[in-house]
Parts: C-alpha cells; sequence; structure tokens
C-alpha cells in the first residue's frame, strides 16, 4: 500500500484538482448518511433497508477512491464493505463493536478529507484496517466460508470520475429485490464514432448507481474500452425508482437511445399491487449542479454593487421629481414666452424701433420658446425614467433574491452531526439521552451553517455534561431516567431562531455567585443584590465554569466566550433562559444572510448610521420630564420601564470637535432580553445595505458590525448591536475611537 495518498496517474493536474473537489464534496455527504443509517441500525440491527444503505455507501466510497487511486481509502472501505455484506445477508448480526470501528472508519475518511484539500498526505491506516480485519475475523461462524471480496463497481460520487480498472474482475449475483425494488434492463445506446465513449460509459453507470445498484454491465467497463466500435452498453439494475429518473441518469451527452425493462417488484402472491411500488411514473428528478461558494460570493458582491447603483437612481429620481412637476417649469415658461411675444410685437407696432433691436428681441423669444419645449420633452423623458428605475428596482430586487436563495442550504445536515455526538458525549458520561430534531428545514445561509457548527457543538456537550443529571438524580426528581436535548430551528421576521434546550436541572445560579466573587468579577457585597438573570450573564466571561471537576468534555471554562464572540461575529446574538430544576434553553437569532442586510437608517453629527430592523424594538419621542438620573447615569422612562438613554459620543470616540446632537428621536434597541435608548438627530428609513467587513476592509471596531454605501456615495456605519447594547449596560461605557 502506497505511504501517501497516491493520485490517478492518467489526469493532469487541473483534471485531479476538479475530480478531487467532487470527491471531497460527495464523500463528505456519504460519511453523514452512512452515519445516520449506523446509529439506526445501533436501534434495530436486523433492519434490512438500512444494512442495504449502508452497503451501499461504502461501497460508493469505495469505488470513488479506487478510482482517484486512494489506496488507504479503498482497502479500509473494502474490508468495512465486506462485513456488512455479511450483515446484509443475515449471517452476522450488528454488534457493538462493529457500530464503533465503523465509526472510527468514517471518522478516517472525514480525516483523509481534510488532508486532501490541504494538499497534505493521508495518515497511516494500518491500526484501524487490522480492526475491521480482526472484526470479520472473530465474529465469523465456524461454518460460514470465508466472505468474497466485493468489486468495485461505479459509485454514486464517480459522476464525473474518469475510468480505471476494477480491483476485482468477477461481479457477483446480487440477491433478490425486496419487495419495493425491482430488477431493470437497461440498454443504452451510444452515438457512432463518440470520442472518450469509454468514459461516457463510465459515466452512465456512475449516474445509474446513483438510482439504484448495478448488478452488471455487458460488456463491462474496462471492455467497452477496450473494443473502441463498442456502441451498445446493456446494464442490469437494481432499483425502486421509476423510469423516470433512471431514463435521465442514462440520458448522458452522446447518447442516442436509452430503453428500459422494468420487471415487476416482488411480493407475495396473493398480494394486490400497490401503487407506491408497481407505478412505472414518478416525479421528474430535480436537476442540480455543484457550484463552489467562492462563485456564489463574487455573484453576490455584483449583486450588492447592482443594489447600490439602485439605491442611487432612487436617489437621483427622487431629487429630479420637484423640478419636473406638470405644475412647474415647462408649463409656465412656455405661457410667459407666449405674453412676452405678444407684447414686444405690440410694442414693435406701436413705436418706432430699430431693426436690429426687433430681431435680438425676436431671436431671444424664439431661444425661450425652444428651452420651455425642451422642457416639456424633458417632463416626457422623466416619466419614462420613472418608469425605467421602477423596472430596474423591480429586476434588482429577484436578483437579489433569487442569490440570496442559491446561498440558502436546510440545517439539517448540520442538525444531523449531533445525533452521533450526543450518542458519543452521552456515552462516555455513561448518561442516558436522546436527541429531538425540529425544524430541520429551515435555511440558512451556507457560509453561516459552516461557522455554527463549531459553537453548536459547546452548547450540546454543555447540556450534556452540566445541565443533565445522572440518572439515579432523575429519578429521585421524578424525571424519566432518559433526558432529552432538543435542536431547533425556526424562522422569525428576518432572522432565524436556533435553540438548544435540554431536560436537566437548569443553572446554579448560587453556584455562579458563588464563582464569580471567587474570581473577583464581582464584589460579594453587589453580588448578593444581583437577579439569577444578572449572574446568568457571567458564563460569558473567559475562563469562567462552575464545574467541580474538569472532564474530557468540559469544565476548563474555556468555550462559552468563544460561543458568543463566535455568534456576535455573524450579527447573531445569543440568549439563555433557565428554570432549575427543569431545564436551560440556549437560544441563537441571527439574520439570514450575511451580505445584505435591511436596515433602519438614521443620521448623527458623526456619520449616518445603520442598525438592523430586527434589532430595533421601537421608536419613541422622549421628553425632558421622562429622563431621569439614576446613579449618575441618564434613563428614560418608557411606559413604565427604566431603560438607559445615550448619545453616540458616549460609544464611540469620534477625532476631532463634534457639534452637539439634536434628540430628534429615541430609537429602542435590543440584542436578547436586553435593551437600551439610543438618542438620534433624524430617521432616515429603512433601506437594504450591502454590509462591508471593517476588519477585512479597514480595521476592527467595538460596537460596529461593518459599513455600507449609500445611493449619494456616503459611507453608513452598521452598528453591532449586541456588542453597544453590551458597552453601554457595563457600569461605565467604554467608547471606542473611530479614526
Amino acid at each position: 500500500m502506497a505511504d501517501t495518498n497516491r493520485p490517478n496517474q492518467d489526469l493532469s493536474a487541473g483534471e485531479m484538482a476538479e475530480f478531487l473537489a467532487v470527491y471531497i464534496d460527495e464523500t463528505g455527504e456519504q460519511c453523514d448518511q452512512f452515519v445516520q443509517a449506523l446509529l439506526a441500525l445501533e436501534t434495530d440491527p436486523s433492519d434490512a433497508r438500512r444494512l442495504a444503505e449502508a452497503f451501499r455507501l461504502i461501497h460508493s466510497i469505495k469505488g470513488s477512491a479506487a478510482l482517484l487511486g486512494f489506496d488507504r481509502i479503498t482497502a479500509l472501505a473494502h474490508h468495512l464493505e465486506s462485513h456488512f455484506e455479511r450483515l446484509r445477508s443475515g449471517s452476522l448480526l450488528l454488534e457493538g463493536p462493529a457500530i464503533e470501528a465503523s465509526l472510527r472508519c468514517i471518522d478516517y475518511f472525514r480525516s483523509c478529507n481534510e488532508r486532501l484539500q490541504a494538499g497534505e498526505p493521508l495518515q497511516p491506516v494500518d491500526e484501524l484496517l487490522e480492526t475491521v480485519k480482526r472484526l470479520s475475523l472473530t465474529t465469523r461462524t465456524e461454518s460460514e466460508p470465508p466472505a468474497t471480496p466485493t468489486p468495485v463497481t461505479p459509485a454514486t460520487t464517480a459522476s464525473v470520475l474518469p475510468a480505471k480498472p476494477p480491483l476485482e474482475p468477477v461481479i457477483p449475483v446480487r440477491p433478490e429485490p425486496t419487495a419495493t425494488e425491482r430488477l431493470c434492463r437497461v440498454r443504452v445506446e451510444f452515438s457512432p464514432g463518440l470520442p472518450m465513449a469509454d468514459l461516457k460509459a463510465e459515466l452512465v453507470l456512475a449516474r445509474l448507481a446513483g438510482v439504484g445498484e448495478v448488478v452488471e454491465s455487458s460488456p463491462a467497463a474496462a471492455e467497452f474500452a477496450a473494443n473502441p466500435g463498442s456502441r451498445t452498453l446493456e446494464i442490469v439494475l437494481r432499483t425502486s425508482a421509476a423510469s423516470g429518473p433512471i431514463t435521465m441518469a442514462a440520458d448522458v451527452d452522446g447518447v442516442v437511445r436509452v430503453d428500459l425493462d422494468l420487471e415487476q417488484p416482488a411480493r407475495a402472491p396473493t398480494a394486490p399491487p400497490s401503487p407506491a411500488t408497481s407505478s412505472e411514473t414518478g416525479p421528474a428528478a430535480a436537476e442540480t449542479m455543484r457550484v463552489g461558494v467562492d462563485r456564489l460570493d463574487v455573484l453576490l458582491n455584483l449583486v450588492g454593487e447592482l443594489v447600490v447603483s439602485r439605491a442611487r437612481f432612487v436617489q437621483l429620481v427622487a431629487e429630479l421629481a420637484p423640478l419636473f412637476r406638470k405644475t412647474a417649469g415647462g408649463g409656465r415658461q412656455g405661457f410667459a414666452a407666449r405674453s412676452l411675444r405678444d407684447s414686444v410685437e405690440s410694442m414693435l407696432r406701436s413705436t418706432d424701433v430699430p431693426a436690429d433691436r426687433a430681431a435680438a428681441c425676436a431671436l431671444q423669444l424664439d431661444q425661450l420658446e425652444q428651452q420651455g419645449r425642451m422642457w416639456e420633452d424633458g417632463h416626457r423623458r422623466y416619466a419614462e425614467l420613472v418608469e425605467s428605475v421602477d423596472h430596474l428596482t423591480r429586476v434588482a430586487d429577484g436578483l437579489q433574491r433569487g442569490v440570496l436563495s442559491t446561498r440558502m442550504v436546510p440545517v439539517s445536515p448540520l442538525f444531523g452531526r449531533f445525533k452521533r455526538s450526543v450518542r458519543d458525549i452521552a456515552n462516555e458520561l455513561g448518561k442516558h439521552v436522546t436527541l429531538e430534531l425540529a425544524g430541520e428545514k429551515t435555511e440558512l445561509d451556507k457560509r453561516m451553517i459552516d461557522e455554527l457548527g463549531d459553537p453548536l457543538v459547546h452548547l450540546v456537550r454543555n447540556a450534556i455534561d452540566h445541565g443533565i443529571e445522572p440518572a439515579d438524580v432523575r429519578l429521585r426528581r421524578g424525571k424519566p431516567e432518559t433526558a432529552t436535548v432538543r435542536l431547533a430551528a425556526s424562522h422569525r421576521g428576518n432572522s432565524v431562531i436556533i435553540s438548544i434546550s435540554d431536560d436537566g436541572g437548569g443553572i446554579d445560579v448560587e453556584r455562579i455567585r458563588e464563582r464569580a466573587v471567587a474570581r473577583g468579577l464581582v464584589p460579594a457585597q453587589e453580588a448578593a443584590t444581583l437577579a439569577p438573570r444578572e449572574l446568568i450573564n457571567f458564563i460569558w466571561q473567559p475562563g469562567f465554569s462552575t464545574a467541580k471537576q474538569v472532564s474530557n468534555i468540559s469544565g476548563r471554562g474555556v468555550g462559552m466566550d468563544i460561543v458568543r464572540t463566535r455568534i456576535e461575529s455573524l450579527n447573531g446574538s445569543i440568549d439563555v433562559d433557565s428554570v432549575p430544576g427543569e431545564g436551560t434553553t440556549f437560544s441563537i437569532r441571527l439574520p439570514l444572510t450575511l451580505a445584505i442586510a435591511r436596515c433602519m437608517l438614521f443620521r448623527m453629527p458623526q456619520a449616518a448610521f445603520a442598525v438592523p430592523v430586527e434589532n430595533v424594538r421601537e421608536i419613541v419621542t422622549v421628553g425632558d420630564d421622562r429622563i431621569l438620573s439614576v446613579a449618575g447615569r441618564r434613563v428614560c422612562d418608557i411606559r413604565g420601564e427604566f431603560l438607559p438613554l445615550v448619545e453616540m459620543d458616549e460609544v464611540f470616540s469620534w477625532p476631532g470637535k463634534v457639534p452637539p446632537a439634536e434628540r430628534g428621536a429615541v430609537l429602542v434597541l435590543h440584542a436578547g432580553t436586553r435593551s437600551v435608548a439610543v438618542c438620534v438627530s433624524s430617521l432616515l428609513g429603512t433601506q437594504d445595505l450591502v454590509v462591508k467587513s471593517l476588519d477585512e476592509n479597514f480595521m476592527p471596531i467595538r460596537g460596529l458590525g461593518g459599513a455600507s454605501i449609500l445611493g449619494d456615495g456616503e459611507v453608513c456605519l452598521l452598528l453591532d448591536v449586541s456588542a453597544v447594547v453590551d458597552m453601554i449596560t457595563r457600569s461605565r461605557p467604554v467608547a471606542e475611537t473611530v479614526a
């Protein structure tokens, strides 16, 4: 076996990079699906459908790795596949050691993907390979013959991969189809003289492997490549798919004809045919293609520029509107010119005026009338401009929504990862925990989902380790022995809410009070007066932990501050609600996308500011009689609730002399359960803003989440509301310098 990943020598560097990207994406998805099937089999080891699914996924990973020349992955997948072949045939029952070994294999495959993406050599697999081999040897019965190696047939992920001779030449006969499956004979005819016909044949086999299991092909892919005159490929496919998806899978470029012969599915002789299994028609498979996120980012940036240009056009039209009102300009000018001409002609008839003076007056009157006609024409053109800008606005809005939708993906793959995590953590801690998922179809920006993995892992770990009590404690409290951790997602306005909740013992606020005093975060006298919610906020402090001992899972005080920082970097906020003895819920609020935000704009003497509309609780007018001073700080009374009232220069420090702001209105901003009141000079309305990072384009400034360009070219600063609220609610806000 090669010591490093050995790519297929028949490929150029560019081709290898392209195929490798497809391999990494699709094998990653297959690893996730395999884990889901395995966890289901842990509950029901005899589930034939799940066993077949797990076998198919490992078979696909093996085939793709073999086609690209990754021998270590191929060898490990081959022996794991052989074991699942015996499990599928019923000669063995899936047990604990096999599950653990299979999960370790998936971890290795994922590690390989990370190394391949980074261009690093693959790790040795000898120890894990021996474990899988011993697993088969120790579980084989005396009467059972050795397992026949399963051949490599084209895998689902090999849809664009180059042809490579199979590792094993013999394809065994597959078991009879289940009640929902049938054998389908597919005859594919290629056009005469088709270039790269062998690769086309391999592509057809790979695509058909995505809708079923290729039992055999005639001729085999290797023989098809060896015979340049081959035009026809016959495949026996074991599938539950209808004829439509099968035909679409086989109909690639270069195919001129696809014939199908579907056999009836196996069923009991007296059972009536089921419409769900006997129908040969079904919904057409959706056509999809993989596009790199970087390309979508470029497209999104261009859409952002279009949004800025649209805003500029809208602003220009609004500024021109008074000039082209029907009652202004052109009409009055034309009437004045005609009246003036009548007066001049009357004067010329009644007085002796030199001819040259009369001609000059006539010329000026002609020019004045021409200007009037041009004004009238301008008015008509302005109406056309207004109509065109309206059309541009509709197109830009549609394009913006369309591009954003291409980046939106459901959270189900993200949530699905935690089935494995919850199982492993619960087993390590000796607790019984089930995972509930809700709102898995909720969609979120792909970039945000990629960034959410680590924070959610930490919250789930903490829920199981700190939140959920041991089984004996739960029983004494009248709770079921098996605890529940729940992950849920839902849309709320322009935001997505992700919650992580458990039915454990809740957060021990007295323990937090104790630790906060011990670490010097708050004086003992002040700590005694703090409410439970104020105490819970200490968990976000770096290094803060209430654990009595450090475990492999948590307890070092590292993580909760990172969780909050990561969420805030996504322009989101996180809040916690805990009930003693009943459980804890962490709620994460995130915008739908990071690139374009719907914002409320307001002006201050320093600059124009924007704040996401989901962070604006209300807009109020506050008189002097409702402003009080409490402990040296201003607060305002808003319907009986006293909120801190601040000016922008109390939050940010500005270079030079800034004129005092006039209080035109008060914005009540909120992040989680905390609210503050901010004085603003004037409100500019709401607008979609293309948000640019200050970290990448300027420098990080606490309290600012980014910047944008308005229609007139002015820079608008976007507030990071969570950070601003945190700065204001301190005993003494620290002003950040804005250069």
